[in-house]
């Protein structure tokens, strides 16, 4: 099973990437993007994305070069930058999940309306956070 949710991801990633690259980005660059919107620090980006730290650092660098994502201090802890998506940024990281979003309209269009509903039903069941047991 665990297969087959990595297959459908990565086909996902390359059913955009040709739009992503239009657009000047590389095919994780948007998963970047969608992480800056909600956590602004480089070890909180480390932690929702699962990026390696470095990975991370060059990324933030390439897309603060193309005006994607604006460095400042943090307000509260001069030691720290803090990351914002530029308004460019914003509307990169928009079309990025529209295109994500289209492509899987397109793979869900191949089940029936009821099997849809199952499928973000059992789904939801999934994310949900669960409490850790001890076995």
């Amino acid at each position: 099973m665990l297969t087959r949710m990595w297959k459908l991801m990565r086909d996902l990633r390359l059913e955009v990437t040709p739009a992503l690259e239009e657009m000047g980005l590389a095919h994780n660059d948007h998963w970047l993007l969608c992480a800056v919107d909600e956590h602004h620090y480089p070890t909180e980006i480390v932690n929702a994305t699962k990026f390696p730290a470095p990975t991370v650092s060059q990324m933030l660098k390439r897309l603060e070069a193309l005006g994607l994502v604006e460095r400042s201090l943090d307000k509260s802890d001069l030691r720290r930058y803090r990351f914002d998506l530029t308004e460019k940024g914003r509307q990169a990281d928009e079309k990025g999940r529209r295109l994500m979003e289209a492509a899987v309209r397109r793979r869900l269009s191949r089940l029936k309306a009821r099997e849809q509903q199952e499928l973000i039903r059992l789904l939801d069941l999934m994310v949900q956070e669960t409490p850790v047991t001890k076995e």
